[in-house]
Formats: structure tokens, sequence, C-alpha cells
């Protein structure tokens, strides 16, 4: 029954029983209480449920009251104004989408960020940010612009690392006494016009043709130098010369007819000298 209101019960068949509840000094409802109260259409009673992932805070005429645990909690609501503001906190992905910005080097371009956040103090983001993902998304826009207007485009595309370690820096120090933590915050996407991003696939494309030359000298130049220094070994090295010769023996193997010349005026012992020769004449 509410304040002021009447009822007329029969008593000469059952006992009956009235208890009545001050609830100006108590706003919460006994559970035994709950259970006597029709719940259907009930404006005396406001049931909230806050789940396991939640922090729910109980406001009495405007006036933050306590922090609630999980799970069912019912109030009073005669005379007074109760709410419950719940607050989910679990980690919160923010999707921050693309807005066309200029670098230093006046390219326009658009780009898209995520930003991983989570709740920390749930009485102190209420106090301090109306809406937790619109203000971090307005946050990070400023910061965005902020960081590409002082890079060149080629300062954009190759130091990502670097920028979104600035961007971390900048929002989480703006957002250190709001009870908001951000985990992860980058760059998810760079979008050039159409014809800038031609210009710069063909400078990449120059860039690994010129580096893939680079590298096929450099293994020539190892190649050529390799056979240099294995034709200084065998030079000065009478073993390695026999190995040459044991080659042209399995190779005069498989010839029907070797013609040998000498030279002009030379005999047959200046054909064996001159075809054998296992170090250097001295004299020479």
């Amino acid at each position: 029954m509410a304040p002021w209101q009447t009822r007329v019960f029969w008593k000469v068949a059952s006992s009956v029983q009235v208890e009545r509840i001050d609830v100006t000094s108590e706003a919460k409802v006994k559970p035994r209480h709950l259970a006597m109260v029709a719940r259907e259409r009930n404006t005396l009673v406001a049931e909230h449920v806050v789940e396991n992932h939640e922090a729910g805070l109980l406001y009495v005429e405007g006036r933050l009251v306590e922090r609630l645990a999980p799970g069912r909690h019912a109030f009073w609501t005669a005379g007074r104004k109760i709410e419950v503001k719940r607050l989910d906190l679990r980690p919160q992905a923010v999707e921050i989408t693309a807005q066309e910005m200029l670098t230093k080097d006046r390219i326009a371009l658009r780009v898209t960020l995520t930003a991983f956040r989570r709740i920390v103090d749930p009485e102190r983001v209420v106090n301090a940010v109306p809406d937790v993902d619109a203000w971090l998304y307005r946050l990070v826009q400023f910061a965005i612009r902020e960081a590409v207007a002082a890079r060149t485009l080629d300062e954009v595309l190759s130091a990502k690392s670097a920028l979104d370690a600035e961007l971390r820096a900048f929002v989480r120090e703006r957002m250190a006494e709001t009870g908001i933590e951000v985990t992860e915050l980058g760059v998810k996407d760079v979008i050039l016009p159409g014809e800038i991003r031609e210009l710069v696939n063909k400078v990449v494309e120059a860039e690994r043709t010129a580096k893939a030359n680079l590298i096929r000298r450099q293994e020539e130049t190892a190649a050529t130098r390799s056979l240099l220094n294995t034709a200084k070994l065998m030079e000065e090295n009478p073993l390695l010369r026999l190995k040459e010769l044991e080659s042209i023996e399995r190779l005069v193997e498989k010839v029907g007819r070797i013609d040998l010349h000498a030279g002009d005026g030379a005999g047959f012992d200046a054909l064996l000298t001159k075809l054998v020769r296992l170090k250097a004449d001295e004299t020479a």
C-alpha cells in the first residue's frame, strides 16, 4: 500500500496484520518485504539488476549514495527519485572513422584508428565525462590531426610505430584524471587519394627493383671474387695442378684422337716439357 491509501479487510474469518514501514529512513527494500510486494505495475518499488561485469551507482535525488555490488536490488520510490547508473567494466573497442586531413607537405589523406578503453574508476567517470565513447572519439580525432599535420607523408607511412606511441601518450595524459584507461591505440589504415596512391606504388616498385639489382650485382661480385681466389690458389699450389691434369685425363679417355703441336722448330722433348709444368719458370 502506498502512503495515504486506505484498505478495509474482514477480520471475522481470519487474522489480519499490518506492518508499517518507514521508507524515509532507508531506501532499500528488504528481501522479505520484496516477496510480499506485487511487482506488476508497482509504483512504490524500483528493481535493478547489476551484472558481474558492471558497476552500479545508486543516485537518490540526484546524489551519489553508494556503489552497488552485482545482483538484484530493490528500492522504495515513495517520496524520492531513485536512479541506478550501470557502467560496463569490460574493455571496449572504439573505431575512429577516417576524416580528411593534410600532412606537413600539403598532401590530403584519411586515417582510421582503433582504441581499446576500459573503466577503472566508475565514480570518477560519471562526474568527469558524460559520454565515454564520444569523448574519447573526439580526443583521438584531435590528437591524430595534430600528429599528421606535423609530419610529411613519408614520415606518416614509414614511422607508424612512433605515431602510435605519440597518440597513446597524448590521449593517456588527458584521460589520467577521468577514471578511463586506454590500453591500446593505433593507426589502422592510411587512405591516400587515387593519384597519390599510384605515385607511391611506383616509388615502391622502383625501390624494390633497385634493391633486386643491387643484390644481384653483389652476388655476381662475390662469385667473381670467389673464382679469382680459386684461380690464384690453383696457380700457386702444384697439387691443385695435379687435379687439373686428372680432369684432362678423364676428358682424354672420351676422345678418339688428339693432335699435339709443339710449335715451329721444337722437338718432342719441348712438347713434353710444355705439356706438364708443375712449377713456373723462375728465370722467366
